[in-house]
């Protein structure tokens, strides 16, 4: 059974007239040329593709299943795929997000490291907080948030639920908060998508280091930067 709150929300917001006339799209054939907008300064250092895609769907307001329905036409939205490097068709990740391949690759786990990912959805609150969530939380070998000195956690403080770390509907398509009961991971809603930076500077040099670090490392992170 699905949960009650999993893929359709969106920030609340009154509702007003549309400025532009509402089109009819096939949203498997959904392509940047068509408005699509997202900026590489939003992100930090080794950025997961989960809070990669919640960013996407934040700025252009698109459901969770269509987003994973746009990551290949075979993939069953509800089923998901595992956010491997193997898995993953990187090519139209790329075309779809228009974000360099190395940013890419290093927010994917690496499967030459399978049994060292964790299966759940791990995070630090306060980065969830500032909309941030790091492919390295996944790792079993970390356990603290690098800024902010933070156990990681998987249970939801509200219903104490955990999300398997599979990108499907469910998780893509809850940005922040619970898949089960909708409540936020975070101390708050992470604030309007800008340009600035949204953590000190202090947390972001940590996040950063932290993450470059590691990337010649037992992760295997963001070491390939072919062209795709």
């Amino acid at each position: 059974m699905l949960p009650a709150v999993y893929s359709f929300t969106r920030d609340s917001v009154a509702l007003k007239a549309p400025r532009f006339p509402i089109l009819t799209l096939d949203e498997r054939q959904l392509t940047p040329a068509l408005g699509f907008i997202f900026d590489v300064r939003w992100l930090l250092p080794g950025e997961s593709i989960v809070s990669i895609l919640w960013k996407f769907a934040r700025a252009n307001g698109l459901a969770g299943h269509t987003l994973v329905q746009l990551m290949g036409a075979d993939v069953d939205p509800y089923e998901g795929v595992e956010p491997m490097r193997d898995v993953i068709d990187v090519k139209r990740l790329r075309r779809m997000l228009c974000l360099p391949v190395k940013v890419l690759r290093a927010s994917l786990l690496d499967a030459g490291q399978r049994g060292r990912h964790h299966p759940t959805f791990r995070y630090c609150r306060q980065c969830t907080a500032r909309g941030h969530h790091s492919v390295t939380y996944q790792m079993f070998s970390e356990n603290r948030c690098p800024a902010h000195d933070r156990m990681l956690e998987t249970q939801c403080r509200h219903c104490g639920r955990e999300t398997p770390y599979i990108l499907n509907a469910i998780l893509v398509g809850s940005p922040y908060r619970c898949a089960w009961c909708g409540t936020l991971y975070g101390t708050r809603f992470p604030p309007v998508l800008s340009t600035g930076p949204t953590m000190r500077k202090e947390d972001r040099i940590a996040i950063a280091r932290h993450f470059h670090n590691r990337m010649a490392g037992s992760f295997c992170l963001g070491g390939d930067d072919r062209r795709v």
